[in-house]
């Protein structure tokens, strides 16, 4: 007995979606909660003499993932009336790990017709929003869809004949980066020229961060936004770091374990002399929702 995912093919691309083409082993990480606090690895293999490239869940007994083990409330006898089916979520580069009842699935008329799970207990498909609300599987994170359009923006060829021409987008990225100069000039004075979460205050790398997403000049207020150094800020951009909004805390994405900005969790974030510039507790809460722990 094993589980399945399925033999790879054009209409099951299994080795894609575990980001494995080509290969015939794959581990990924998968949280198993809707609060993502319990991670674990899930390794696959595929076996291109079976059956025309199978694909299974390797060690599924002695390394029973968090999501279908009986804490999980998974049935520890199998009943053919009322199968479990074991179900893996990508959301951009995360995974998901649930396990759900058959009568659970077709009450929720989760899964349609053409999927063939039900028939063939395998595949692939795009997974509706009735059965990610049900399964509490959130949404994808800033982070990963970061990850989902990276892959696909277009990079200009390089062409070392127009070298002026480089220059000036090299100052212009600059000056962008920099951000709205009013904007950047206020957080300056705010938060006396230092980054609010390093305390680095060497004023050239320091940038305007907005904490809710700019737009237009209504959000360029100096409580919606940090100054933070540029690495830090392009972190905080895409949520892999942020700050809890009622202790004021910063916290670091799992992602960034082993890193140097490892150590940035867990310190208090560096607030104005004046109250009234202080970060908007709900420009705080909304980036924290997005959050990539």
């Amino acid at each position: 007995m094993h589980i399945a995912l399925g033999v790879c093919s054009s209409g099951f691309p299994i080795d894609d979606f575990l980001d494995a083409s080509g290969k015939t082993e794959a581990v990924i990480s998968a949280a198993a909660d809707p609060a993502q606090t319990i991670a674990m690895q899930l390794a696959f293999d595929g076996n291109p003499n079976r059956r025309g490239g199978e694909w299974r869940i390797r060690d599924q007994y002695s390394h029973r993932h968090p999501a279908w083990n009986l804490s999980a409330g998974f049935p520890n006898t199998y009943d053919p009336n009322n199968p479990p089916f074991i179900l893996i979520f990508r959301l951009g580069k995360s995974f998901h790990a649930r396990f759900a009842l058959e009568k659970q699935l077709i009450a929720l008329k989760a899964i349609s017709g053409s999927v063939r799970m039900f028939v063939a207990n395998t595949g692939i498909a795009v997974a509706p929003s009735v059965l990610l609300t049900a399964l509490k599987v959130p949404d994808p994170s800033r982070f990963d869809d970061f990850l989902s359009q990276a892959d696909t923006v277009s990079v200009d060829d390089f062409d070392p004949k127009n070298i002026p021409d480089g220059r000036r987008r090299i100052i212009a990225s600059v000056i962008r980066r920099l951000g709205q100069q009013a904007f950047r000039r206020k957080l300056v004075s705010a938060y006396a020229g230092q980054c609010a979460i390093t305390r680095c205050k060497t004023l050239w790398v320091l940038e305007a961060a907005h904490i809710s997403p700019y737009r237009g000049i209504k959000t360029n207020l100096v409580t919606n936004g940090l100054l933070l150094r540029a690495d830090v800020h392009t972190l905080f951009d895409l949520a892999l770091i942020s700050v809890e909004p009622k202790s004021l805390v910063v916290k670091t994405s799992r992602l960034l374990k082993g890193s140097q900005y490892e150590s940035l969790d867990g310190r208090g974030l560096s607030l104005p002399a004046k109250a009234s510039v202080h970060p908007n507790t709900a420009a705080l809460e909304y980036h924290f929702s997005q959050f990539h722990g």
